[in-house]
């Protein structure tokens, strides 16, 4: 019986611990907050167009993708993830049917808007960095939230150039 006992007082304590693992995912509610695309597209061309680059338009397919991992990192609710690394944003992106020849991918938390979250990206070496990729053509923006939790507003931008 003491083993039991304890064995499930170990699994209660594990369980509790879960949502700190790879896999496991908090239930929260999530809300697809639309994005003014063509006021991001905007602000992100004007930008570009500052540093000599060409403007970006929009692709649908992209959009869905970046929706997407929006909802993916507001339901873990954490800023490391291994679906955000170059290996994981080229299978995403595969996934979703998007071939591509240059790929780049900024996530943003807990800013408000997208101003706030484009001057954060703006401010993040690497971040802007691929805003100012030279090689991409297409972007999808998205955002997600949550009630509750650490960040509560979470934005993805993906950027592509189509496999030609």
């Amino acid at each position: 019986m003491r083993n039991v006992l304890a064995a499930f007082s170990l699994f209660l304590l594990l369980s509790g611990c879960a949502g700190g693992l790879p896999g496991f995912e908090d239930k929260a509610e999530l809300t697809q907050v639309p994005v003014d695309e063509q006021a991001a597209l905007s602000r992100i061309n004007g930008y570009r167009a500052q540093q000599g680059l060409p403007a970006l338009t929009i692709s649908p397919a992209v959009t869905v993708a970046a929706q997407d991992m929006a909802d993916y990192i507001a339901r873990r609710d954490k800023r490391k993830s291994p679906l955000h690394s170059k290996n994981g944003l080229f299978k995403r992106l595969s996934e979703h049917g998007i071939r591509h020849d240059a790929a780049a991918e900024n996530l943003g938390y807990g800013y408000q808007s997208f101003e706030a979250a484009f001057k954060g990206w703006q401010g993040s070496p690497g971040h802007d960095k691929n805003l100012l990729n030279p090689y991409v053509t297409e972007i999808g923006i998205a955002r997600t939230t949550r009630p509750d939790g650490m960040w509560r507003n979470f934005w993805a931008l993906i950027m592509v150039r189509p496999e030609r």
